[in-house]
């Protein structure tokens, strides 16, 4: 009886012992798989969504560059599309470098994807809806309503046409072009890493369930060893807290010793955090700017546009770049620091504030500004150059002194009532005051005949508008200054000269300075005869529209003198 009690004892002590190990064992591989795991991928794709947004932010920066580059004219739209095309074809990335970037436009058309060239200009279907859907109009979708965002659909697997699997993208707008930019990765990608770590969680799960089951026997018998595993998990606990401390401590190296300046400030603008980085640029202790609002920093002549352009971008709610302020730094010098900056939002959709990135742009916009003197001292040098050209033609025929201005004059200003841009009339300027160029080379005798020229000297002198192309055609003009020239006794019918051609061939400029041409030559005086009149002039475009000249031109004209906007006095180089 007493062995009875003694083995019911020790079994009542081994289930006892037994059973709390076991009950871990199911607690462990519980966690494990029911809320470990599940967290774990839910941070990882929080992760892969939040370098899709910074890889989308990274190219939709560059194109961005490009963009300004075309605004500032060093560069057309259509090259600085295409250069950044050939630049975004080209990205790869991810776990075998075939992660890619794609850009459609607004229309729901494809513009560039690298393995589907075939594909540009048309829409993509959704192969979840076989009835004709096209995917890219999901994109164009958030980026309307959101601006940017991310999409789960299916698309084929990276090159593989034949392979369709679950994939989540992230797509930005790119207003100024209509473009949406996007990139993406495969669902597949993630679920392998996930496997991966799950095989690894069995098999330590597996190991450790082994090793608490032969424990938890050993215990029965050698219980002083319970010392011995507390031991182990404290100095594995331990390890777990050094290991995270020396994550924590690397991350904040990052963050310190990277070149540009981080910070965060809340929806007030007033800062909760700056790396030291500040230092460098303003000279200020980091700790020092916690609590001063954005607009401390700011020299005082930049204060108000400041808060103003701050308390907008606040209001937007928006991520910014580029944003540039002049500040004073602690010892008393003036930086340009740009700033960008990504909202950070609450729960519930309250922002936060902003975190972002700035850098000492002072030497950039110095270069910037000495480059514009540059431009201009050469467009100045331009500028006198060719008033010089036009006045050595002008010396040789002194009695339409000043012919070449005033034509320039009602040219450019016909032009802008037309609503050409400052580029084009820039052009038609150069052309207005070179047009007659061609007269350099033609008898002084014929130029100041005081009688009808006979008609081989009027042949002659229609030989002056393709010497001056002759003249012009080799200098690099950013315009068709040449071609300009050699069209303006051109007509709209074939009636003209030199070379009869007929209205679809001819440069709307060189349209516009034949009008301009007409009515200063026939309302000032030459040497075979008087001034015809104004009035003569204007009935002579009048009668001629849309047959001889340019009817827009000719209606942009009439209005202009009619209004009394353009005086087509004498004008002194």
């Amino acid at each position: 009886m007493e062995k009875d009690k003694k083995r019911k004892f020790a079994h009542a002590i081994s289930i006892r012992i037994a059973l709390p190990a076991l009950l871990t064992v199911v607690l462990f591989v519980t966690a494990t798989f029911v809320i470990i795991l599940p967290s774990f991928k839910e941070n990882l794709l929080a992760r892969k969504r939040e370098m899709l947004r910074e890889m989308n932010t990274v190219v939709w920066d560059m194109v961005a560059s490009y963009e300004r580059m075309e605004r500032a004219g060093s560069m057309s739209r259509e090259q600085a599309q295409q250069t950044a095309l050939n630049i975004i074809r080209d990205i790869r990335y991810g776990p075998v470098n075939k992660d890619y970037f794609w850009v459609n436009n607004m229309q729901g058309l494809l513009v560039m994807h690298p393995y589907r060239p075939d594909l540009r200009g048309e829409a993509v279907p959704d192969v979840r809806y076989p009835l004709g859907k096209n995917l890219l109009e999901e994109f164009v979708k958030v980026v309307k309503n959101q601006g940017a965002g991310y999409v789960d659909y299916r698309f084929q697997w990276q090159d593989d046409v034949g392979k369709i699997v679950p994939k989540l993208s992230y797509v930005r707008g790119f207003t100024p072009w209509g473009w949406v930019v996007g990139t993406g990765l495969y669902i597949e990608d993630v679920n392998v890493e996930i496997g991966l770590i799950a095989k690894q969680l069995n098999a330590i799960a597996s190991v450790i369930l082994l090793l608490v089951s032969f424990l938890a026997f050993y215990m029965i018998r050698h219980t002083v060893l319970a010392d011995r595993v507390r031991r182990i998990i404290w100095e594995e606990r331990e390890r777990l807290l050094t290991a995270l401390e020396e994550s924590r401590e690397r991350f904040r190296s990052l963050v310190e010793t990277t070149s540009d300046w981080i910070w965060e400030i809340n929806a007030k603008g007033v800062y909760t955090y700056s790396s030291p980085k500040v230092r460098d640029l303003l000279g200020f202790a980091p700790e020092e700017l916690i609590g001063k609002h954005l607009v401390d920093l700011i020299a005082i002549q930049e204060v108000e546009r400041t808060s103003r352009l701050f308390r907008k971008l606040i209001d937007s709610r928006q991520p910014f770049s580029g944003f540039e302020t002049v500040c004073q730094t602690r010892d008393g010098r003036i930086v340009v620091i740009e700033k960008n900056g990504v909202p950070v939002f609450a729960d519930n959709g309250a922002l936060l504030g902003y975190r972002g990135v700035s850098r000492d742009i002072s030497e950039r916009r110095h270069a910037l500004e000495a480059l514009k003197k540059s431009r201009d001292a050469l467009h100045n040098s331009l500028e006198e150059t060719v008033k010089s050209l036009a006045l050595a033609a002008e010396k040789r025929d002194p009695y339409t002194a000043g012919h070449q201005m005033r034509v320039d004059r009602l040219a450019c200003a016909i032009a802008r009532e037309l609503g050409l841009d400052e580029d084009r009339i820039e052009g038609l300027h150069f052309a207005a005051l070179l047009h007659d160029i061609g007269k350099i080379s033609l008898p002084s005798e014929y130029l100041a005949k005081p009688a009808r020229l006979s008609a081989q000297e009027r042949a002659i002198i229609k030989c002056h508008t393709e010497v001056g192309y002759e003249i012009l055609k080799d200098i690099p003009f950013p315009w068709p200054v040449a071609d300009i020239v050699h069209q303006h006794h051109e007509h709209l019918d074939g009636s003209g000269y030199p070379q009869g051609l007929t209205a679809k061939d001819l440069l709307l400029e060189s349209q516009i300075l034949t009008v301009a041409d007409v009515v200063e030559a026939m309302s000032s005086h030459r040497p075979y005869r008087p001034s015809l009149g104004l009035e003569t002039a204007l009935s002579e475009v009048r009668a001629g529209r849309g047959t001889l000249y340019h009817p827009a031109s000719v209606d942009a004209c009439l209005k202009l003198i009619a209004e009394k906007k353009v005086d087509l006095s004498a004008a002194a180089w």
